[in-house]
């Protein structure tokens, strides 16, 4: 394993390879795929954890492609904040370089959240901007280890947009899609295929979000000439 200070933490490959470079790690897959990765960082320098990927959008506001920075993050009833003053910097930087952002709360869950309907009642729970699935892993691995972690999340699906029940289904443990699984469950379910088509839009958008996001934001966090 590289040598490395920072962490990052996502779901999907393609956000992982978004961050890498000389001084990160950047681990991606399922819950378990991340637990046992985290078990074997005991011996890096590491000085910051980041939740980076995409995300869903509760509050109705924001739109694909937007950009989050995480002032918190909640996961059954705990609370667990960022580093505030990074947090704050991050986003005006970001703000300054003309991205849409904001800041506020993440909800983080074990499971995809699809329709209109639930993505609703978790806003009413949570009063959270937005939805992942690392961001709870990513805060109290941070915390364990005394480290100071950042939220770096673009929209995906939006308030108003469900998403085909596929999606809980078709990524690797190892953060893969699974392209033969998406197909298969459009033959079985060909309603599914606009739906699908959204998503991959979205998806698509959120990704060249953080895209810009990281070569705004590795100089700030000290993997380029820039410092806060």
């Amino acid at each position: 394993m590289p040598e490395a200070r920072l962490l990052v933490i996502s779901g999907l490959k393609r956000e992982a390879r978004i961050f890498e470079r000389p001084g990160v790690l950047s681990i991606c897959g399922s819950a378990d795929t991340l637990r046992s990765r985290l078990g074997q960082t005991a011996a890096l320098p590491l000085e910051l954890v980041v939740s980076f990927g995409i995300c869903g959008a509760l509050d109705p506001k924001l739109r694909s492609g937007d950009l989050v920075v995480g002032s918190e993050v909640v996961s059954r009833g705990e609370r667990l904040a960022s580093d505030q003053g990074l947090s704050r910097g991050v986003q005006r930087c970001l703000s300054e370089a003309g991205e849409r952002v904001v800041i506020g709360r993440v909800a983080s869950v074990v499971a995809p959240v699809l329709s209109v309907e639930a993505k609703a009642a978790l806003r009413s729970a949570t009063d959270a901007l937005v939805v992942d699935m690392e961001s709870e892993m990513a805060a109290s691995f941070a915390n364990a280890r005394g480290l100071p972690f950042l939220i770096l999340r673009a929209v995906s699906d939006t308030a108003r947009r469900s998403l085909p029940a596929l999606v809980a289904n078709v990524v690797s443990a190892s953060g893969e899609a699974d392209l033969g699984a998406v197909f298969a469950a459009i033959v079985r379910a060909p309603g599914q295929l606009a739906g699908t088509i959204a998503a991959a839009r979205d998806s698509n958008m959120a990704l060249r979000s953080l895209r810009r996001c990281c070569g705004i934001v590795c100089p700030v966090l000290g993997l380029g000439s820039a410092q806060l």
